[in-house]
């Protein structure tokens, strides 16, 4: 199908498995797409993006999808393609690129996403916000649902949210409650979007500082063990599942560490250094000020003994 076809109606753009979900939860909600916006498993490839999903495979017998070779659609293909479409609204959802001015353009009443950190925007525009916010420790994210603008994570309010940030939660269960949050109001407001109906707040009525998160890639994933229990747990989880996850150093080889948590014991040895091991291949790794981290899924080679240091 051709995405010249739509020339209406509410288009999504993403290239994740929660765009897929975001989409089937409007379809089941009567809410109707008219195309979607994705990329190439190359182009994601490229650029590392976590848990891409082919939606012109998953939709395309039904749904007019354009695929684009570049993420920032500034292909001849994407101005040509694109360039000839309209649209009542926008839906970007797992795209975590600017969208450039002429492609808002097309959508008589915006392009809507969500930005959740920590603090009230602007204080945490930029990349990676929900791991930048477990990573500091935060205990709630302000879901900021918005309209793009020309400028990243600025635009105009439609509603924030709050998410409370549990201590069990990772930097999936909190991209699964971000995914809920947002498809609820998206879905309840559906009418008020199509017809250009809804009141926006000023991005700036917050008064709280501008601050950017800057981008995080694989190799940023690096354990620093004497760093506290706590610190080293929230570093974790903000780096599991989908993303490569954090890692340590075991004899010059590198390991990724999925999931860990504060024993609460004391233990006097080294920063690093593996103080006890058990027959289901957890253990704990001693830390800052006599504390120890218990790691419980890893990928550090078994059986695992007291005694060597990891992250040498």
């Amino acid at each position: 199908m051709s995405p010249a076809l739509w020339q209406s109606g509410a288009v999504v753009i993403g290239c994740r498995e929660n765009t897929a979900e975001f989409i089937e939860k409007l379809l089941s909600s009567h809410c109707p797409v008219a195309g979607v916006v994705t990329i190439s498993r190359a182009t994601a490839d490229r650029n590392q993006v976590p848990s891409w999903i082919d939606l012109s495979l998953e939709f395309g017998q039904h749904i007019p999808v354009h695929t684009s070779q570049g993420y920032k659609l500034e292909t001849p293909t994407d101005i040509t393609v694109l360039g000839a479409t309209k649209a009542d609204v926008g839906f970007c959802i797992g795209w975590q690129r600017p969208l450039p001015q002429w492609f808002l353009s097309l959508h008589r009443n915006g392009v809507f996403g969500m930005h959740a950190c920590a603090n009230r925007l602007p204080n945490g525009r930029g990349r990676s916000p929900i791991n930048w916010s477990v990573i500091e420790g935060a205990s709630r994210l302000h879901s900021h649902i918005f309209r793009y603008n020309d400028e990243p994570d600025a635009g105009d309010l439609l509603s924030v949210p709050i998410i409370p940030i549990e201590s069990h939660d990772d930097i999936q269960t909190l991209q699964q409650k971000a995914r809920v949050v947002f498809n609820r109001e998206v879905i309840c407001r559906w009418q008020e979007l199509l017809s250009d109906t809804v009141r926006l707040q000023p991005l700036n009525s917050s008064g709280e500082p501008e601050r950017f998160y800057p981008k995080r890639a694989e190799h940023d994933g690096l354990i620093d063990w004497t760093w506290s229990a706590q610190q080293i747990t929230n570093w974790v989880r903000a780096q599991t599942h989908p993303y490569p996850g954090a890692f340590t150093l075991l004899d010059s080889q590198r390991y990724s560490i999925w999931r860990c948590g504060p024993t609460g014991l004391e233990h006097n040895a080294r920063a690093g250094t593996i103080v006890e091991s058990f027959r289901d291949g957890t253990c704990f790794v001693a830390c800052e000020q006599n504390q120890s981290v218990h790691l419980l899924q890893h990928d550090l080679p078994l059986p695992l003994k007291p005694g060597p240091r990891l992250g040498l």
